[in-house]
């Protein structure tokens, strides 16, 4: 499986100075690791701080502390919380996050026709999810790519995007062994939810350059790499470099 989520607006026109770069995260493992790891730990994080697995854990109302995570205004509890968010990634298998983050300024800048970020940063998912399930995929066993569904436009702009990529527009001009679904965010997809909170602390990464952030020290150790232990182009792709 592969939840797939991001952060920030791939939009070149107006550019938010409070969010100039565009991230998406792919959370992918077995289902038997998604089940027996990654859906137990945030769901006792759940039940911990809030008595409800009905939480969605949702990046931008974390960081606004709105709604249920007003309680988070409690600086005591708010650190005691990312703790906990911190050791649910702790928990996750090796290699289980693929990344890819668009500085957007800096694109819209050294092309005359830049290509769409979202594009973009798909194809590089998706080329990266083939090469980590290389061999393991045919067509009777295939990658299912879970997005959270955005609106009728949204999901056909996605579909077209995922349907090219996995016929052969992509490097290595392969046929990827995927299958596509969607999922409303209150379907409370515990997968989309660790997707959209890597997604956010890579794209502070990008902006600040800061290794130190908490968050992007959670993330960072989950993020593919080779086997020398180099995330650059493998798991996680910075563009333009």
């Amino acid at each position: 499986m592969a939840f797939i989520d991001e952060a920030g607006d791939y939009g070149l026109e107006d550019i938010d100075a409070n969010m100039p770069v565009f991230a998406t995260c792919a959370l992918t493992m077995t289902v038997e690791d998604y089940v027996r790891a990654a859906i137990p730990m945030m769901q006792w994080v759940k039940y911990h701080f809030f008595g409800t697995e009905t939480v969605v854990f949702h990046g931008h109302k974390i960081r606004q502390r709105a709604g249920p995570f007003s309680i988070l205004k409690d600086e005591a509890l708010r650190n005691e919380f990312m703790d906990a968010v911190t050791h649910c990634f702790e928990q996750l298998p090796p290699n289980s996050l693929i990344c890819a983050a668009i500085k957007k300024a800096e694109h819209k800048a050294q092309y005359v026709d830049p290509g769409d970020p979202f594009a973009l940063s798909l194809c590089f998912l998706l080329e990266r999810l083939e090469m980590h399930w290389a061999g393991k995929l045919h067509d009777k066993r295939r990658l299912l790519c879970v997005f959270e569904k955005r609106g009728p436009d949204e999901d056909a702009r996605t579909r077209k995007t995922f349907t090219e990529v996995c016929a052969g527009k992509n490097h290595r001009q392969r046929v990827f062994h995927f299958d596509i679904d969607f999922r409303h965010k209150q379907d409370n997809v515990v997968g989309h939810q660790y997707a959209d909170l890597a997604a956010f602390s890579l794209a502070r990464f990008v902006e600040t350059g800061r290794e130190d952030r908490k968050d992007w020290q959670a993330v960072k150790p989950k993020v593919r790499c080779s086997p020398q232990g180099r995330m650059t182009g493998w798991g996680l792709k910075i563009f333009p470099s």
